[in-house]
């Protein structure tokens, strides 16, 4: 079928209107773009090495570390408005802003130390969201959303609310994916946001696996970590979950929304799994097999890895294993049974 028989097609089918747009250009060969992408970063790294050893004077305290990183995030900013589709600008630009951040995160540790000010990470936080919604680059804004949820775990932590980032990414994540409108609309703004918040969605929750040595690294020496810290992020992800899967139900049927109350459940004591069947649900509603890959990688993981870590006999381990597929099959023929399949498009 060529493109102007299918621009006909869905022009009688009421789907669009007007004429055929012009043909998108081609993208460059992947070895061509990588080449050009290796050599902006060396040229960049090279210019920052040379900028660093000229005007060290300014990296000497905090009044010449911001106005410095400042200026390299200003002059990524124009590089990508100004040459968004050369892969050698791209790639120069991405490092100069990396520079930028980190050359601000050092002035903000200068200016309000790094032992328990948690105004550090909230700044960085709000820098990397703006920067997120600014730089119009897809790589740049899932590393960005990336870097804001960070920075807004570790602020939260060290103000004692920790739940509070996965929070943000659980709902993030849910509201972004859930409106696919949106998505299709502005797919170059929030569909890079979206896997960003997902994947930070991941980190925050898995990262429970390795206990409280983790969060212990953000505390006081004089403190302990809240007790209730292992369990209340799965608990949120698990409310977002059954959210999703109510705003879902004529898709999934209404009998999947008791199903989603109980593992929601379940998940508070295997941290990671209810991120990754969040991820996994939203991948599959939205029919983007990388959100759907991504979630299926970390159900995989977080499930093995509870599984080798549980406190269990082989026996006990086995009897969990049998009685949760029984489970699963006994849930299959209640769907097949009793909730009509939707008629056929």
């Amino acid at each position: 079928m060529t493109r102007l028989e299918l621009w006909t097609q869905l022009l009688e089918a009421g789907l669009v209107s007007g004429d055929v747009p012009a043909e998108a250009e081609a993208p460059s060969p992947w070895p061509m773009r990588a080449m050009l992408g290796i050599a902006g970063w060396v040229g960049a790294l090279f210019l920052l090495g040379f900028a660093g050893a000229a005007f060290s004077f300014l990296f000497r305290s905090e009044e010449g570390l911001l106005p410095a990183g400042a200026v390299c995030c200003f002059v990524a900013f124009m590089a990508f408005r100004a040459l968004p589709r050369n892969d050698f600008v791209a790639q120069f630009a991405f490092a100069v802003s990396l520079a930028g951040q980190a050359l601000i995160l050092l002035g903000l540790w200068k200016l309000f130390g790094t032992e328990t000010s948690a105004a550090t990470y909230v700044v960085m936080a709000l820098l990397e969201a703006a920067l997120a919604f600014t730089i119009p680059n897809y790589l740049h804004r899932v590393f960005t959303t990336l870097a804001a949820n960070f920075c807004l775990m570790i602020a939260a932590t060290m103000a004692g609310a920790p739940v509070l980032a996965t929070v943000v990414a659980s709902v993030g994540t849910a509201l972004i994916w859930l409106s696919q409108e949106r998505v299709a609309s502005n797919a170059s703004l929030w569909e890079p946001i979206g896997y960003g918040c997902a994947i930070a969605l991941l980190h925050l929750d898995g990262s429970l696996l390795i206990g409280p040595v983790f969060w212990q690294i953000f505390f006081p020496n004089d403190s302990s970590v809240p007790a209730f810290l292992l369990w209340a992020g799965p608990a949120v992800v698990g409310l977002v979950i059954v959210y999703v899967v109510w705003e879902l139900r004529e898709h999934l049927g209404v009998m999947a929304v008791p199903g989603a109350i109980v593992f929601a459940l379940c998940g508070t004591v295997a941290p990671g799994i209810s991120a990754a069947v969040l991820v996994l649900m939203l991948g599959y509603a939205n029919s983007s097999r990388a959100l759907f890959g991504l979630g299926l990688l970390a159900f995989g993981g977080y499930l093995s890895h509870f599984y080798y870590q549980l406190s269990a006999t082989l026996l006990m381990k086995s009897i969990a294993l049998s009685a949760t597929g029984a489970a699963l099959l006994a849930l299959w023929w209640a769907l097949k049974r009793f909730v009509p399949e939707p008629p056929h498009a």
